[in-house]
């Protein structure tokens, strides 16, 4: 690992962690990404440069805005952050190579999705579409096996499509968001056919652990209660892209009984 190399991933990481701020905010609104500047969410004043630097503004603020001196919500910093780490994994994982755009992309699309469906149960179509039209180019340039990965897509799509309708069935209303659908279907095209077997039950099995963790903290939980399910498919995602072969020793092993 070159530290230098390191460094500069993780100050690439942060910019466009501040740009999936903005994402995550605008595109469940219907702002469009591209229409003005950023501006302070409390008293809506155009933020200058001082107050866009990755990190460094947050903390130089101390976290409250220059202007109105209301408080800025840490998550801006740890999304920053947090990207900064994903690229830096990504770099150490895959070497100064196609790889690291491969998985810096699929991750920040997991990031981008947890976050937005986390905050109002939305998983935008053109957030999915972006991020695996990227992962499918390195993917190809990589000269991965193409049929592997389509069959990942459509079963990842076709299981959660029959969950979709059996929710809808059950509940006679959606039960089971439609978005969700899509969601498993881009994470199957990017792990292949395997990882997508992975992700689907590792998915139910994290949200299991999220509901019992729920209920300790006294969170309502049940039916009739709508809950996102992307976080705990993107968390199964994340985990299968990096320990794909120990997942499946210990589902063979632990589950399987071989």
């Amino acid at each position: 690992m070159s530290v230098p190399i390191a460094i500069f991933v993780f100050l690439f990481g942060i910019v466009f962690g501040s740009f999936y701020n903005v994402v995550i905010y605008r595109l469940p609104l219907g702002i469009p990404i591209s229409k003005g500047r950023s501006m302070c969410t409390s008293c809506g004043h155009t933020l200058g440069a001082i107050d866009l630097v990755p990190i460094f503004s947050w903390l130089f603020l101390r976290g409250r805005c220059r202007y109105c001196g209301e408080k800025i919500s840490p998550r801006y910093l740890i999304i920053e952050l947090i990207t900064g780490c994903l690229f830096v994994l990504a770099y150490l994982t895959q070497g100064y190579s196609l790889g690291l755009i491969l998985f810096a992309a699929f991750w920040s699309m997991l990031l981008i999705v947890t976050m937005m469906d986390f905050d109002g149960m939305v998983i935008s179509e053109s957030v999915l579409l972006v991020f695996t039209a990227i992962c499918t180019v390195c993917l190809l340039l990589l000269k991965r096996p193409v049929v592997n990965h389509l069959l990942g897509g459509a079963v990842g799509f076709g299981v959660y499509w029959v969950i979709y309708l059996l929710a809808k069935a059950f509940y006679k209303r959606e039960g089971f968001g439609f978005g969700d659908v899509e969601l498993m279907a881009s994470i199957g095209l990017v792990l292949g056919l395997r990882g997508s077997i992975e992700a689907l039950w590792l998915s139910f099995y994290i949200a299991v652990l999220g509901i019992i963790l729920m209920k300790i903290l006294g969170k309502a939980v049940g039916r009739g209660i709508e809950m996102p399910f992307g976080p705990y498919m993107c968390a199964a995602a994340f985990a299968v892209s990096l320990f794909e072969q120990p997942i499946y020793d210990f589902y063979s092993r632990v589950i399987l009984g071989r």
